[in-house]
């Protein structure tokens, strides 16, 4: 009997597991970072009384999106794209936008080189994919994770993948971009070094496949060509729209969706259309460990089996293979 293949969804509950920040504590993270870390591209703007700004220029910027310092990451980025419409160049918010973007890749790279070995729940996810990939159609994943691992745990259970579904290996399709990914042909550059590729045909972003856990922008050089949409940003637009077209070829071509640790978010009106529109007439299952969240999946979307809340390391696919039967 043919197995459905199923597109895995997930989100930073996905990731949480390996000690990556959930997206609703994630400003206060990136402020922790910037100020310990006080990186060479950011001291300058750290610093009081530089470029006329008592309290520094970063620290300026933030109180004009934040007068009172109570919002979340997603509330930032979309605070800063209305402000950055309507105001003039020098404002210190073009500052503060710019530093915290740089700093996301630098504080997820720093979390990513700490996984010298992975949490058993991503080895039995990479399992999963391992057991299954003989069966038919590949099963597949959409990240919406800038981390790597998704890429990690089926690398290491010997899967093979790749950035697009125009492949036979599972397609790792990242909508939100990734902090392996350059955008250098977007501007365009011309690459120094030759072991840049595309991660799909006609894509404008790149990244080196014979080492997709190695960070190009280490040093901080040309750290701003690294190609990660932020809450905020424009969702179906330049290259980002091929991704979003081959996540809806993936889905649409697939029996089940699978939700791990997505929340929907309410702010994000175009991928709550976007799954409206895909998802329609999929089983789905949801493992989240908010009941309300799990309550708001039963809103937004028909067909959504599961009734209890879980977190992804509970779920079927955290398990070892013999006990996900249910995951079928």
């Amino acid at each position: 009997m043919a197995m459905p293949s199923k597109t895995f969804i997930l989100g930073a509950g996905f990731s949480a597991e390996a000690g990556f920040p959930l997206v609703r504590a994630f400003s206060k993270d990136i402020i922790s970072w910037i100020e310990a870390e006080r990186h060479p591209s950011v001291k300058p703007h750290l610093t009081p009384h530089v470029h006329g700004y008592p309290q520094g220029q970063f620290y300026a910027g933030w109180e004009k999106i934040d007068p009172s310092g109570s919002m979340g990451f997603e509330e930032w980025m979309v605070a800063i794209r209305d402000r950055l419409q309507e105001t003039y160049d020098q404002d210190p918010a073009y500052t503060f936008d710019r530093i915290v973007r740089d700093a996301c890749g630098r504080l997820l790279w720093q979390k990513q080189r700490t996984l010298d070995q992975l949490p058993v729940a991503y080895q039995n996810f990479g399992s999963w994919f391992h057991e299954h990939h003989l069966y038919g159609q590949p099963n597949a994943i959409a990240s919406f994770n800038w981390d790597l691992l998704a890429e990690k745990a089926l690398t290491e259970a010997r899967v093979g993948w790749q950035y697009t579904n125009q492949s036979p290996w599972v397609p790792i399709l990242k909508p939100h971009g990734s902090i392996n990914w350059s955008g250098h042909l977007e501007v365009p550059l011309r690459a120094e070094s030759s072991e840049w590729r595309p991660i799909a045909p006609r894509s404008t972003y790149c990244y080196v496949p014979h080492d997709p856990f190695f960070d190009p922008f280490e040093n901080g050089v040309n750290q701003r060509l690294r190609k990660l949409f932020l809450p905020g940003d424009p969702e179906d637009v330049g290259g980002a729209s091929l991704i979003w077209a081959e996540a809806e070829a993936t889905i649409r071509e697939r029996d089940v969706v699978v939700f791990i640790g997505y929340s929907l978010p309410r702010y994000d009106s175009f991928s709550t259309r976007f799954f409206q529109r895909v998802t329609a007439g999929k089983r789905i299952e949801v493992y989240a460990r908010s009941p309300e969240t799990l309550q708001h999946y039963r809103e937004m979307l028909n067909g959504v089996s599961t009734v209890t809340p879980l977190p992804f390391a509970q779920c079927p696919y955290a398990r070892p293979f013999a006990q996900t039967t249910n995951a079928s």
